[in-house]
């Protein structure tokens, strides 16, 4: 990697950081987070899979994803009921409508069209649920498990570049990404459980104990590789290096948010199990 090119990837990611951060710290940042990544992710996710001529079917379960969102923000942070998220089917039969005239004539059934919906949708109605832990606005919980994230994806390619190279280390999935090691699953899991402790010394403690924290990091460790390897898998598929370019010296959206789609929902899943949000 070049001097220019780390100087653009180092900048390009403090920037990132400082946008994805300053939108967790309020409610609407939230809904604009939440709202942007519906519809880029999404986009991202249909220009490697979808072919052009279904524009129509995408823009219908886009439209649906927004709806659903929108109305489970207003859920949160207004007491809306919760029954009428599902305003958003509608876009969504519309497409299923629009689509009997588009792929009868071939037979064809592109199932990819609907996919989003939970690839995408579902993942981020469980980040508002972090965001509202207990039905009320906080920051904390949703960026320390960020922050988790972040120092896992950071441990792993750190320890992974310096001692996942040689020729003997044994690669993690070198049909999916050649470069990913497990001594860099290691290292990223190390970190994870450092940032879990220092998370918890920082801001934490007023959200989880530190046991729950551990927690926490063990299932970043855990579920961040299949969602980081998931979304090589599409990209192979595609036979592109990186869903978009959004993002100068790291690709696109997805590529920064693949291991996300797979954590919140299985941390979600975790606190509601221990009645912790």
């Amino acid at each position: 990697m070049g001097k220019g090119t780390l100087w653009k990837r180092t900048v390009s990611g403090v920037l990132f950081l400082v946008v994805v951060i300053g939108c967790m710290l309020s409610p609407w940042g939230i809904l604009a987070f939440v709202g942007l990544l519906s519809v880029l992710l999404s986009h991202e996710f249909y220009r490697m899979t979808v072919e052009r001529k279904y524009r129509k079917e995408m823009v219908c379960v886009s439209m649906g994803s927004l709806v659903t969102l929108a109305l489970l923000w207003c859920h949160f942070q207004f007491g809306l009921d919760a029954k009428y998220a599902m305003l958003g089917f509608l876009p969504v039969a519309a497409a299923s409508i629009i689509l009997l005239f588009d792929a009868a004539p071939t037979h064809d059934f592109p199932t990819a069209v609907y996919f989003p919906l939970v690839y995408v949708t579902l993942p981020l109605a469980a980040l508002l649920m972090l965001a509202y832990p207990c039905g009320n606005f906080g920051w904390r919980l949703l960026l320390g498990l960020f922050v988790l994230l972040w120092l896992c994806d950071i441990g792993a390619y750190l320890v992974g570049m310096a001692f996942g190279q040689r020729p003997n280390s044994r690669k993690l999935f070198p049909a999916l990404s050649p470069k990913k090691s497990w001594i860099g699953v290691v290292g990223g899991t190390l970190f994870t459980f450092l940032a879990a402790w220092g998370v918890h010394a920082t801001f934490g403690a007023a959200v989880l104990p530190l046991a729950h924290w551990l927690a926490l990091a063990l299932l970043v460790a855990v579920f961040s590789v299949p969602g980081d390897l998931f979304e090589s898998l599409i990209k192979r598929h595609a036979q592109v290096k990186d869903a978009g370019q959004l993002i100068p010296g790291h690709g696109g959206l997805l590529d920064r948010f693949d291991d996300v789609l797979l954590v919140v929902p299985i941390v979600a899943i975790y606190l509601k199990l221990f009645s912790l949000i």
